[in-house]
């Protein structure tokens, strides 16, 4: 029996483990989601497929090799040191996070020290917090008015924008960005404007900080607006999840043609999956390179983009692979 049908009894996952295609593992060997929800996330309701220990069993077994977890609401490192302590073996390693929302202290370098100091590794730049997200009653917010009558006041009233009037990133702005670079955290743009996006990413290339522009192709009506950023040193984040909505506009195409506009050099595929009609995110990571796949991306892409840059964008050990990534 191989290790990936064992991992199946028993999780109570529901997932059929056996049934996964030949060839699924070695497309997901090593890799690191730097966007995983837990559960609960943002609404009970967009109850996940399964524990989060469940889920992170599934995702060894898939031959992931380690998670960030994010939260639109709170810090996530006492999740991820119970589930690094309770449910992960050596070899699966899980980060906790900070969101830099209102409900979080905002945009706080002392916020940053602080999360740091409790075990944080990745800083997400205001999400529904963002007064670009506001403006645009972004889709976690609208889930969170659901469940807050007092929230579109609140969010209206602390609404946070990066930049000045005069469109410069603002002192908080590069107060957090230089507490990220003295603490070797890794930075992500959240839910906040391209221009707001491309400041951070101009002042991150200045300093040599690493980053991650989140899911841009929410914000842009061309992926050729995007080279600007890899060109800057940032990295590229596509996620599977908003693939799987039921109003989202984003097809797997539109990844594809994304990274053949790119390269894969700076590009990181995530999950970013919490809902209910969304499966396990190991799932999600793996539907995600399979179709990647069918689409005509080689294995050594994959794997640069599912494991590589990812631990480059985290500042971690590239490990050596059990095997080469064959090429097609």
């Amino acid at each position: 029996m191989t290790n990936i049908q064992q991992a199946g009894e028993g999780t109570g996952s529901g997932v059929q483990l056996t049934a996964l295609p030949i060839g699924s593992a070695a497309l997901l060997e090593m890799a690191f989601d730097v966007h995983v929800h837990g559960q609960p996330d943002v609404v009970p309701d967009l109850q996940l497929r399964g524990s989060d220990a469940e889920t992170l069993r599934l995702a060894a077994a898939y031959g992931i090799a380690g998670w960030v977890l994010k939260s639109h609401l709170w810090l996530t490192t006492d999740r991820a040191r119970m589930l690094q302590e309770q449910a992960a073996g050596p070899d699966f390693t899980v980060y906790g996070s900070i969101t830099l929302n209102p409900v979080m202290g905002g945009l706080s370098a002392t916020v940053v020290e602080l999360a740091a100091a409790h075990g944080a590794r990745v800083v997400f730049l205001p999400t529904w917090g963002a007064a670009a997200d506001v403006a645009r009653d972004g889709y976690i917010a609208r889930l969170l008015a659901a469940a807050s009558p007092s929230f579109r006041a609140y969010s209206a009233a602390n609404a946070i924008s990066l930049l000045t009037a005069n469109g410069k990133l603002s002192g908080a702005a590069r107060e957090v960005i230089d507490a990220c670079r003295a603490l070797s955290l890794s930075l992500a743009t959240g839910h906040v404007s391209l221009a707001e996006s491309l400041a951070v990413a101009e002042y991150c290339a200045q300093t040599g900080q690493r980053v991650l522009v989140t899911h841009p192709l929410h914000y842009v009506t061309s992926a050729a607006e995007l080279r600007v950023f890899a060109g800057l040193g940032a990295y590229v984040e596509f996620c599977n999840g908003p693939l799987l909505h039921p109003d989202g506009h984003l097809t797997i195409r539109a990844v594809h043609e994304a990274i053949e506009t790119l390269g894969t050099e700076r590009v990181v595929l995530s999950t970013d999956a919490f809902s209910r009609w969304a499966p396990p995110q190991p799932e999600c990571l793996r539907m995600f390179a399979e179709q990647l796949a069918y689409l005509g991306w080689r294995p050594t892409d994959l794997h640069q983009m599912l494991a590589v840059n990812p631990r480059a964008f985290l500042g971690i050990a590239q490990p050596v692979p059990s095997t080469e990534p064959e090429e097609k």
